[in-house]
């Protein structure tokens, strides 16, 4: 395919109108460029100049040359040179600017011999005299880069996109001994001019190269005093000053929000903290920015109270695996609803779904039923407390609102300090740290409770480790698979890991939505049971129970597991591959299996928090309630995958700017967002 040399040049210069055809020894200054460029051995020439009619003479000129001529855009020279490799199907173009009166053919020549050696996307010679500029690029990265473009400094000047961006291969090559680059030798203002002509005088007659002007300048730096206090590259660096308001123009429409809002006002007078659930609450969504209050949800679609719909990867904290309202589930309940729902005897959907949980989780001899989270993984911390007669516990992970586990984040108050001292923490992958526990509590750890995983994968063996030492220790171990259970596989995390504890607790995903959890475990330990005080009215309630009955058999039935995983797999690595191609692996990071993963922003918390608010903002007025969390369930299809990863590429070339002008202040609309748990 052929290669061209594109001249970029226009009359309408702010800093020195009509530059172009300013007369240097009796000639334009546009014709030396097109001489110069003229001795380049190369398949086209071509100017790129703009549609004003001012520029006319410019196309004459090149046209009496035997140029060719492509115009566009006066700002949008990137376009231009697009247009160019569209029309003439280039493979590669050298970008010479039209205030390059200098340029030297053989410096052209070494940068495109660098470009087929090296073979990148974009190479620029660096180290050289302003006015000596060579880029060559590769006609399919022109075109890459003109479809994503977006600021006035990438459109204006061509090369910034392509030497920003990390979907493209850049060569920045250094050429001679010596950095030269503080000297200005390009025509921008009206005394360039002066000082290039008394060059070419000095010069005249000789077809001069790049050594031959340095060597002049240097011998008689006088030469150049005029135009010594020009800043190199002026006119780029003033474009950039434009940029700003390009970024604040990438920003999505808001939505409207008035409802949620005027509900949100009524809400706070009446229910602390406006949610029953910090993580749904005004804590992790923005005021003013987010939608705030949900009507209704459908597959992974949810409804605000505005009308607004939006695609859901959170999922009710992970607990729609099959999603909203799923018909299958439903139908159920609403037989079971038709029949009773709390009785004075228990329900024989009670045996059934247990004897379920024994077949499918490893750990499950016996079960016993709860409403939430915290209600089993609190059993199950009692319940190993009567079963070895002691009562430190040793926790790693998240589990729930109950004081013995509460009183170990930041969240203690109200919580009594001798019920603080009977918990004790260790850090996930780190042996050592649970061996510390079992030394300074000799014979008083009752139980290690632990999530078996989260967003860290398990390292050197170190779940069957966590198993080993506290048998050793004659502690129970607990997995706390509120999250993990169904997700992972059909049997929970210790299938997928291979490792059985003493007791598992499990829930969310259970019953598609609705209120259930479950303590499983080994029948010599549960029958403990028999003796501490678990018990409640809703325990047996009937709605959720078959509705765990349908999700289990669905799951099952229809191999559910093995879709999230692949679904997931490919949020994830589109999300990788973003985070790559955008430069931003300082900024986020995408972790956790691809069953269940989280956009993490990092930095110090205040800056995390608004790189957040930020995100989840430009995120909602595209249609994606985006809290951070990915909880892969069934109605993720490939439509919805690859529209998350759409947004989420704009709005991470949104952030990537963001920070780079540092403007985060001045590009958050709506409120703060806050953790649930500050860091100490």
């Amino acid at each position: 395919m052929p290669r061209a040399i594109v001249v970029q040049a226009r009359n309408s210069s702010s800093r020195y109108p009509r530059k172009m055809l300013h007369s240097l020894l009796g000639k334009p200054a546009i014709e030396w460029v097109f001489e110069r460029c003229e001795k380049i051995a190369i398949d086209q020439r071509i100017l790129a100049t703009s549609e004003e009619k001012e520029d006319d003479s410019l196309v004459e000129l090149a046209q009496k040359h035997g140029w060719q001529v492509v115009r566009g855009s006066v700002e949008d020279v990137l376009g231009r040179f697009a247009k160019a490799v569209r029309a003439y199907r280039l493979d590669a173009v050298v970008r010479i600017t039209g205030d390059c009166l200098l340029t030297d053919p053989r410096l052209v020549q070494h940068a495109l011999a660098q470009f087929d050696a090296l073979k990148p996307d974009y190479l620029i010679l660096t180290n050289i005299i302003d006015g000596f500029d060579v880029e060559v690029m590769a006609g399919k990265a022109i075109l890459k880069a003109d479809s994503e473009a977006k600021l006035p400094s990438e459109r204006e000047h061509v090369g910034p996109y392509l030497r920003r961006s990390k979907r493209f291969n850049t060569v920045f090559l250094p050429y001679g001994e010596e950095d030269l680059s503080h000297i200005h030798l390009s025509l921008d203002y009206k005394e360039d001019a002066e000082v290039l002509e008394a060059i070419l005088k000095q010069l005249e007659g000789r077809d001069f190269t790049y050594a031959d002007v340095a060597s002049l300048v240097k011998a008689n730096p006088a030469l150049v005093e005029k135009t010594k206090h020009i800043i190199p590259n002026e006119g780029y660096r003033r474009s950039l000053e434009g940029d700003k308001a390009g970024i604040k123009a990438m920003k999505g429409k808001p939505l409207r929000f008035e409802k949620s809002l005027s509900q949100f006002d009524k809400v706070m007078q009446i229910i602390p903290g406006g949610s029953q659930t910090f993580s749904k609450s005004s804590l992790q969504f923005s005021v003013g920015a987010a939608p705030l209050f949900v009507r209704e949800g459908k597959g992974a679609l949810l409804t605000d109270i505005d009308g607004n719909r939006f695609i859901d990867f959170t999922m009710g904290l992970g607990a729609c695996l099959l999603g909203y309202a799923f018909e299958p589930v439903n139908r159920e309940i609403e037989a079971t609803l038709k029949k009773g729902t709390a009785y004075t005897l228990p329900h024989h959907l009670e045996y059934d779904l247990a004897e379920l949980l024994t077949r499918i989780i490893p750990s499950a001899e016996m079960v016993r039923f709860g409403k939430n989270g915290s209600d089993v993984t609190s059993a199950a911390v009692r319940l190993a407390r009567a079963a070895t007669g002691r009562e430190i516990v040793a926790c790693c992970g998240y589990h729930g609102w109950q004081d013995w586990y509460i009183s170990t984040t930041t969240r203690s108050i109200g919580i009594p300090e001798e019920v603080k001292k009977k918990t004790v923490t260790f850090q996930y992958n780190r042996i050592e740290s649970l061996q510390a526990c079992f030394d300074r509590y000799p014979n008083q750890i009752a139980c290690v409770i632990m999530e078996p995983v989260s967003l860290e994968a398990p390292q050197k063996n170190f779940l069957a480790k966590v198993k080993k030492l506290a048998q050793e220790h004659g502690a129970l171990l607990i997995f706390d698979e509120v999250v993990t259970g169904f997700r992972f596989d059909i049997g929970g995390a210790q299938s997928y890991f291979d490792v059985t504890p003493d007791l598992t607790c499990i829930g969310k995903a259970m019953g598609n939505g609705m209120p259930i959890s479950a303590i499983v475990g080994k029948r010599d330990i549960m029958k403990f049971f028999d003796e501490i005080f678990f018990s409640f009215t809703f325990g047996g309630e009937t709605l959720s129970i078959a509705a765990a009955i349908a999700t289990i058999q669905y799951i099952l039935e229809n191999k559910v597991t093995p879709a999230l995983w692949k679904q997931g797999e490919k949020l994830k690595s589109g999300i990788e591959q973003q985070i790559r191609e955008k430069g931003l692996e300082g900024t986020l990071s995408i972790d956790g299996y691809p069953i269940r993963t989280v956009l993490n922003f990092k930095g110090e918390e205040k800056e995390v928090l608004k790189m957040k608010t930020l995100f989840q903002q430009e995120c909602v007025k595209r249609g994606v309630l985006f809290t951070g969390g990915h909880n892969i369930s069934l109605p993720h299809d490939n439509e919805k995958i690859e529209r998350v990863l759409s947004v989420y590429d704009e709005v991470m070339e949104i952030l990537k700017y963001t920070l780079e002008y540092k403007m985060l202040d001045e590009m958050i609309e709506g409120r703060l967002l806050e953790p649930v748990f500050r860091k100490v």
